[in-house]
């Protein structure tokens, strides 16, 4: 089903999933906030009307699993002169140590494209993450009547409460 997706909604997905408002995507794409919103719904629509992050998060593992925007490892070279120091064995305990004891897993793992890791991705479900720009509101009208009544109600017993406490406090020192 992505295989039919454009490079750009694949682009707007991907800085989806990291996150980020249509605002700031159309900035890292060079692309209009409105372009940003018709790709992601397009897709949503494809999914079948799932939400903005779980179309994002689909596409992210979708991606992981084809092996594609997985960028190679590089490795870090230093030119050997003539003059750079002995030509000892640089290898000392603590490689050896690390060798047998597999802690390569470790490595292996921060190898693994963005988005696969379950441990991301659930914190990120957990912790509300705030986005700029301004935030929805998921009470409609009625809603927010009945928690002011209620809030409203719950004031006035702690008012009473304190005014009751502060009455009683001045029976015991007048007496």
């Amino acid at each position: 089903m992505f295989e039919q997706l454009s490079a750009r909604k694949g682009d707007c997905l991907r800085e989806a999933a990291k996150g980020y408002s249509a605002k700031e995507i159309g900035r890292v794409l060079d692309l209009s906030p409105h372009t940003v919103n018709n790709h992601i719904l397009e897709t949503r629509k494809m999914l079948g009307s799932v939400s903005r992050r779980k179309a994002a998060q689909l596409f992210v593992e979708w991606e992981a699993r084809k092996g594609g925007h997985m960028l190679p490892p590089y490795l870090m070279t230093i030119p050997e002169r003539a003059d750079s120091g002995s030509s000892a064995s640089i290898e000392t305990q603590a490689d050896a140590l690390v060798n047998q004891e597999g802690v390569e897993d470790i490595f292996a793992e921060e190898q693994q494209p963005f988005g696969v890791r379950e441990s991301l991705t659930s914190l990120r479900d957990i912790v509300p993450i705030r986005v700029a720009g301004r935030q929805l509101n998921d009470l409609n009208g009625q809603s927010t009547l009945i928690v002011f009544a209620i809030l409203t109600t719950l004031m006035l017993f702690a008012v009473g409460a304190g005014i009751s406490l502060l009455l009683a406090l001045n029976g015991l020192m007048g007496k």
